[in-house]
């Protein structure tokens, strides 16, 4: 271990399974010889991850900060302070914006928001929008730089922006390619998951949230159940058990299996035949790339950040995400011609989001 290690705060918004929180794990992992990290986790509870943080640093605060919160104000800025980091970084959007003053005040030279969603996540009203647009500026004025994993996610967040400003760049999500090669066979863990090997297995990888559109993944379950018996559902991600009364509702529960939570999703993405992923919003997919990385045919919704990690040549592959008919004949016209595949993209993929050269990218803002 170097010596020399410079001491990062991350700020996350919790540590449970999701896009932020397995980014910047991955990150800490491939930099540990390089920094010192001090993560902020603004919440109080622990999450799934948190052992899996632990491993990776000691020094972890659950230190929520609030909208305007004096005393909790005042708590971090006592705290950047005393650790006297070389970079605050932020993934929490424009919610960042305090934290980005805060360092300011603090005299740290280098304040990060990393923007790594694709659109605000919360419902609108008024007093919302008056602070959104708040914090918004507040990053926008004391930010040293402001990241973002997709270019539509800058221009959502900062349509403002001048091109010319030397502060806004995209670096994509890095996966370590060589998690996805090795030798296990499909049918042996598809046995040990209890997953059907006769069967044309589709699969999805996400949290249970409104935004990952599990509901209308059920959906088109049902009508292609209603015409091909042979297709088989597969979900893994935290509380997706909680989909099975719907499943149940929609009677198409002896078609799906739920791992639930896994760490393990290599082995998981190794057990489909398709993946699916009709989200609403993203910043950039990790469970997409992941199975693009591990070759699987895909079927996805065509919001603007998925839009510029798939290659053009799936493109024809991607809906509306409510496009319940059109997802449907998509994933019909792939099980008819499986064995007729002829375009993979996983070299493709693998350049544009190698793990070694954008944490790289990464690493070299921040030390």
């Amino acid at each position: 271990m170097s010596i020399n290690r410079k001491k990062i705060i991350f700020i996350i918004p919790t540590l449970d399974p999701g896009g932020i929180e397995t980014y910047t794990l991955r990150f800490l992992r491939y930099s540990n010889d390089s920094i010192d990290p001090y993560i902020i986790v603004r919440s109080k509870t622990k999450g799934a991850l948190y052992d899996d943080y632990l491993k990776e640093t000691k020094n972890l605060y659950f230190m929520p900060l609030g909208y305007f919160n004096i005393l909790n104000i005042i708590k971090y800025l006592k705290l950047f302070r005393n650790l006297k980091p070389i970079a605050v970084v932020d993934f929490n959007a424009n919610f960042a914006g305090l934290p980005m003053f805060i360092a300011k005040v603090a005299g740290i030279k280098k304040r990060i928001a990393f923007y790594r969603q694709g659109k605000n996540l919360y419902k609108s009203n008024l007093l919302k929008y008056i602070y959104n647009l708040f914090v918004n500026r507040l990053v926008f004025k004391f930010s040293t730089s402001i990241l973002a994993n997709s270019k539509a996610a800058l221009i959502f967040f900062f349509p403002y922006r001048n091109s010319n400003d030397f502060r806004f760049e995209v670096i994509s999500n890095g996966v370590n390619i060589t998690d996805y090669d090795f030798e296990e066979t499909k049918e042996s863990i598809q046995e040990d998951l209890n997953i059907p090997k006769e069967k044309f297995i589709i699969g999805h990888v996400g949290r249970l949230d409104p935004v990952k559109n599990h509901v209308t993944i059920l959906k088109v379950a049902q009508e292609l159940i209603k015409k091909n018996k042979e297709v088989h559902f597969v979900f893994c991600g935290l509380e997706t058990e909680k989909i099975y009364p719907l499943a149940k509702e929609l009677q198409i529960e002896k078609y799906i299996t739920i791992l639930g939570f896994r760490r393990d999703i290599p082995r998981v993405l190794k057990t489909l035949d398709l993946f699916f992923f009709p989200s609403i919003t993203e910043g950039q997919p990790n469970a997409l790339i992941e199975a693009m990385v591990s070759d699987i045919e895909i079927v996805s919704s065509n919001i603007a950040p998925i839009m510029e990690c798939v290659p053009e040549s799936k493109h024809s592959n991607l809906f509306n995400p409510n496009d319940v008919m059109g997802f449907e004949k998509a994933i019909c016209s792939i099980l008819e011609n499986r064995d007729k595949r002829c375009i993979s993209i996983k070299e493709e993929v693998k350049l544009k989001f190698d793990s070694t050269t954008n944490f790289k990218l990464f690493l070299n803002k921040i030390i």
